[in-house]
């Protein structure tokens, strides 16, 4: 049997110009893999449609997750609502959430979970990631502490929504922008959360509404010896990510580009830095 792998990218309307460079840059420099999944909310579906291809599929939420009803914006957020969770939800949480369904749902062994505002550079043939004897998992050894108190309450909230033991300072942190996936660990990860809480998985983790899905499946991959034997801990990235910082012009993006590292495939900026994104094709794929 071959191994097999897909792209999975959550994805709305206000990030379509980046999706839609991304989906450039993987048809020029990604090889390897079975399907690119974009999941969009049902308002957007109509919007993606045109980046359906060959081995490309836009994916409607409701496909997946029972409807969300989208509220009015209250300071300036998007705010969504589900009967069955009681409370308002972020469009970002929502995300992760069809990240998380989108890999149940498809049929690749393994999956790699890539943001609209990535961009690949270089080429990356992901049979050899596909095929490896075990998945490489990105983790940042003891990064989660006192000094990010976000990631400390959704490291917490992980291990409680899996039923394990409250987790001891520091932690690893598994959040990156090119983040790989086991489609049967997240599995198990799901059923424990239905198992801990009674309820379905999606509803446990929205509840909460402080979650981090990179840090759940790290949590489930890090409290159960036998996922943890399926994968392989790395510390290196194979993306640059610019955070933050003023817009970057021609040669600062081009500066960025040069810095990756022979292992380093691609970049990802962040929109709030407000770079825009004629000057990110140009320096990142070319004008063609």
């Amino acid at each position: 049997m071959t191994a097999s792998i897909s792209l999975v990218t959550p994805s709305y309307s206000g990030d379509f110009d980046c999706c839609k460079l991304l989906c450039l840059s993987i048809d020029r420099h990604v090889t390897g893999h079975d399907m690119h999944y974009i999941v969009v909310g049902d308002e957007d579906a109509a919007l993606f449609a045109p980046l359906n291809g060959p081995r490309r599929r836009v994916v409607s939420s409701s496909s997946l997750l029972p409807k969300f009803w989208a509220l009015p914006k209250w300071r300036g957020r998007r705010y969504w609502w589900s009967p069955a969770i009681h409370l308002p939800v972020y469009g970002w949480h929502l995300q992760q959430l069809r990240k998380i369904a989108m890999t149940l749902a498809q049929s690749s062994e393994r999956v790699m979970c890539v943001d609209s505002d990535n961009v690949f550079c270089h080429p990356l043939d992901l049979s050899e990631i596909a095929a490896a004897p075990r998945l490489p998992h990105y983790v940042e050894p003891g990064q989660i502490n006192p000094s990010r108190p976000n990631h400390v309450r959704w490291w917490q909230n992980a291990h409680r929504a899996l039923g394990l033991p409250d987790p001891v300072l520091p932690g690893d942190d598994f959040i990156g922008p090119m983040t790989l996936w086991e489609r049967e660990t997240v599995k198990v990860m799901t059923a424990r959360i239905e198992n801990t809480s009674g309820l379905p998985w999606w509803q446990a983790l929205a509840r909460q509404r402080h979650f981090s899905e990179y840090l759940v499946y790290g949590a489930a991959v890090a409290g159960d010896p036998t996922l943890a034997a399926r994968h392989e801990r790395v510390s290196e990235s194979r993306c640059v990510t610019y955070w933050v910082g003023p817009p970057l012009d021609r040669a600062g993006l081009q500066a960025l580009v040069d810095s990756l590292l022979p292992h380093q495939c691609a970049i990802t900026i962040q929109s709030h830095t407000h770079t825009p994104i004629e000057i990110i094709r140009e320096v990142a794929i070319g004008k063609a």
